[in-house]
């Protein structure tokens, strides 16, 4: 099997450092290429890429494409048996790539997985979900997961301890068929950044593919390591495309959605006040101001 490591860089230079070497130091079963789409980076990415990881692919972005146009410069144009749509700021301690395709291969219905996401210091973080609906969106929002309900975004350990379909899995480390591209396309490139991994399970599962967690391999994760302010982008970006995406489907919807967007990140901001959490509450007020 051909496997494409996808990775697309920005501004990244240690991290994609580091994330090449992990990967350079395992020897695969199947034949895995890796390419690095460097999105118009000011820093020493691309000549760190070209001096020391010349047997690396590199394709030089001449503007940031954000994390949708840049991975389908790959998706697009490379022809795989399988991609693993990779961030930077990941490392792997063991080979996770060989595991994953025979995961796969083991459920023929399978056309997205990941693997189990742990932080730097070991402990889970949270990287999947249930597919975006008024219940899954409106538990997520005001924090009613602790209920039992259904979230867009799953924080218990219990989601992450066994293989089974799920909703959506995070694009920091998302293996994808190449039948699902045929059928689906590449990543849609009206989210810049987050919301485009949920986006593009959504359209496979409508696509009868599912998408499924692998917890007998892992990886860990620097969320948001390669971004400024990475709390405030994260936020916006997930609540941007949240609206954008409900608005694809129902502009009305989409409307209302937008509505309680603004009410949970009003609320979360005047919570974190009073409990003294003035960073966090201040955050969410610029979150508030920057939301369309």
């Amino acid at each position: 099997m051909l496997v494409t490591v996808s990775i697309v860089s920005f501004n990244s230079s240690q991290l994609i450092r580091n994330s090449l070497n992990d990967l350079l130091k395992f020897k695969y079963q199947n034949k895995v290429q890796i390419i690095v789409v460097d999105n118009a980076s000011s820093d020493s990415s691309v000549a760190v890429i070209k001096k020391e990881f010349p047997q690396v692919k590199l394709i030089e972005s001449k503007k940031n494409l954000g994390f949708a146009g840049g991975h389908n410069l790959v998706l697009k144009n490379i022809k795989s048996d399988f991609y693993l749509i990779l961030n930077p700021d990941t490392q792997m301690d063991e080979n996770v790539i060989d595991p994953m395709v025979e995961f796969m291969n083991e459920y023929p219905d399978c056309g997205i997985a990941s693997c189990k996401v742990l932080n730097f210091d070991g402990s889970l973080q949270p990287s999947g979900g249930d597919l975006p609906n008024f219940l899954s969106v409106f538990s997520w929002l005001f924090n009613l997961d602790v209920l039992g309900l259904s979230s867009l975004h799953r924080n218990e350990d219990s989601f992450y301890k066994r293989p089974h379909p799920v909703g959506w899995v995070s694009g920091n480390f998302m293996m994808v068929k190449k039948e699902v591209i045929v059928k689906i396309g590449p990543l849609n490139e009206e989210y810049f950044m987050y919301f485009e991994d949920i986006d593009y399970c959504f359209k496979a599962t409508k696509n009868n593919f599912k998408v499924m967690i692998n917890p007998a391999v892992s990886i860990k994760h620097l969320s948001g390591g390669s971004l400024d302010q990475p709390k405030f982008r994260q936020w916006t970006g997930e609540f941007k495309g949240l609206i954008l995406f409900f608005k694809k489907q129902n502009f009305l919807v989409g409307s209302g959605i937008k509505l309680l967007v603004y009410l949970a990140a009003t609320l979360r901001m005047v919570l974190f006040f009073i409990i003294g959490k003035f960073n966090i509450s201040l955050t969410y007020a610029k979150v508030i101001v920057s939301l369309p």
